[in-house]
């Protein structure tokens, strides 16, 4: 992928200026988490045209996870399996499909899509000039009634195996955190809440109800879905010219109803904003909002979005990955909000029956 190439036609489509000329061009990484194991770099363009105009693109490569550096990690027995299934080009995929999205809900504009062969692909998209402050329930609400009427414009007749939710559970759940969390010596760390504390017992115990919680999920409808609705993949522009643009699309197939509500709940808990006290209020507001919007059954979009979220984010909420970095108050803080998180994702499954 080069980066820097001629972008004159580009930069002149981008501006409606067909004799824009570029004075100056600069290339920014942009930090994307590890766990976007198709994104192969993620990158802001940038520069000035000779009139004085700035001009800018978030470049964003994807690729097959066949090219993932961890792949080995996957058991190789499952590999075959792994790569074939895994959703890589999806959010190249919802461009080529041209579904119409609910009033208020965008996409980035795609200036231009690179084929770079070998399930290479890089997508030059609009750099949305987005609002930083943090989201209030109001923001959960309208996010959540978008998200409830996207599911709604396409709903799939037969219920069905989510296979993206069986892959997390056979390979990282499996693999990776059970193991982790079944050690004592993890939950001896300072920032851990010790081996005896009772969210070690409801991790190790709710991984015996997966098989359950997808035979329930495999039961109820299935509906189109964004698949990473985290608040920071919902910018809401300065232009005003939606409500959220929708960056990062990231499952292929329909899910069961509710499937987004997860990913809305805890995405800034994820990344450490926010207050764990919060967390009921927006609960309780987006699966309203949601169910409202579908005008779907309420018991099976509680079901799809709690078991979604237990699988795809319980034993995630913990950062183990952590555990090595130089300990300090910031790290506390974000292990004392995921500690919290964790507790409420088990809180939830147990009172809705996964557990």
């Amino acid at each position: 992928m080069t980066l820097t190439a001629d972008l004159t036609e580009l930069v002149r489509e981008s501006l409606g200026d067909p004799r824009a000329e570029i004075a100056e061009q600069r290339v920014e990484p942009i930090h994307h988490p590890t766990h976007m194991l198709s994104t192969a770099g993620l990158y802001r363009v940038r520069g000035t045209t000779t009139a004085g105009r700035a001009w800018s693109f978030v470049v964003k490569s994807v690729q097959s996870v066949k090219h993932w550096p961890g792949l080995d990690t996957v058991p190789e027995a499952l590999r075959a399996d792994f790569v074939a299934g895994f959703p890589w080009r999806t959010d190249v995929d919802v461009y080529l499909a041209d579904e119409p999205l609910p009033a208020g809900l965008r996409l980035p504009r795609l200036h231009r899509l690179d084929d770079l062969g070998e399930d290479r692909l890089v997508m030059w998209l609009e750099d949305v000039d987005a609002r930083q402050d943090r989201w209030d329930i109001g923001r959960y609400r309208t996010a959540a009634r978008l998200l409830g009427e996207l599911a709604a414009a396409r709903r799939v007749g037969d219920p069905g195996p989510d296979l993206g939710l069986h892959a997390i559970y056979q390979g990282p759940i499996s693999h990776l955190f059970l193991p982790a969390f079944a050690d004592e010596a993890i939950w001896r760390h300072p920032l851990m809440p010790g081996p005896d504390d009772p969210l070690r017992t409801d991790l190790l115990t709710m991984a015996d109800f997966i098989p359950e919680v997808l035979e329930t999920l495999a039961r109820l409808p299935r509906t189109r879905c964004h698949g990473d609705a985290s608040p920071a993949n919902l910018l809401v522009p300065l232009d005003d010219s939606a409500e959220f643009v929708a960056i990062d699309w990231s499952w292929g197939t329909p899910t069961a109803v509710g499937f987004d509500l997860g990913q809305l709940l805890v995405g800034q808990f994820h990344d450490g904003v926010g207050d764990p006290a919060e967390l009921p209020a927006i609960h309780s507001t987006i699966l309203e909002a949601y169910t409202t919007a579908l005008g779907g059954d309420p018991e099976q979009v509680m079901l799809g979005y709690v078991g979604a979220l237990t699988i795809r984010s319980l034993w995630m909420a913990l950062p183990i990955e952590r555990l090595s970095d130089e300990p300090g108050p910031e790290l506390a803080d974000l292990f004392r909000k995921r500690v919290a998180l964790a507790r409420f994702i088990t809180g939830l499954a147990r009172r809705y029956g996964f557990a």
